[in-house]
């Protein structure tokens, strides 16, 4: 099944492409790789905002991961054409917004992960680091960015 197909199996859509919010561009390209511009978990103009506790639920920590990695893929698919052209999801980089004392950021990514290797199989699984940070755009919750393979 292409990714699309997958997306749509999942009951997911991807949104609008994401503008930059400042003087960037969304995704760069460059020898066939693509290096996607963070995205933090925006909903439409609403945001899933933080900061994690240990008490967060996982259907907010779920939606957060998901809504940053389709709003990636969103970005990557207008850049590149076409979400087949993915080759191999080679890192993705998450910050938590999260309060003193939070440790498990890697839990908060993991969503995000079990996406990208639903969509794209093998080629999906990544290398990943997660962080905590003291804050992000708008309050959000997550930001994810992604380093993708792609054919040319």
């Amino acid at each position: 099944m292409r990714p699309r197909e997958k997306l749509q199996a999942l009951g997911l859509t991807l949104p609008e492409a994401p503008e930059p919010k400042g003087d960037y561009v969304p995704v760069v390209v460059h020898r066939g790789v693509a290096y996607v511009s963070g995205q933090v978990c925006r909903l439409g103009d609403s945001v899933i905002t933080g900061p994690v506790r240990a008490d967060t639920p996982e259907k907010t920590l779920t939606m957060a991961a998901t809504t940053c990695v389709l709003r990636a893929l969103s970005a990557l698919e207008q850049a590149i054409g076409d979400l087949d052209k993915v080759e191999k999801v080679l890192y993705l980089r998450g910050f938590v917004y999260a309060e003193a004392g939070y440790e498990q950021y890697s839990k908060v990514l993991d969503h995000g992960s079990r996406l990208l290797i639903d969509l794209f199989g093998d080629r999906g699984r990544h290398a990943r680091s997660a962080l905590g940070v003291a804050g992000l755009p708008s309050s959000g919750l997550l930001e994810v960015e992604l380093v993708i393979a792609v054919r040319e």
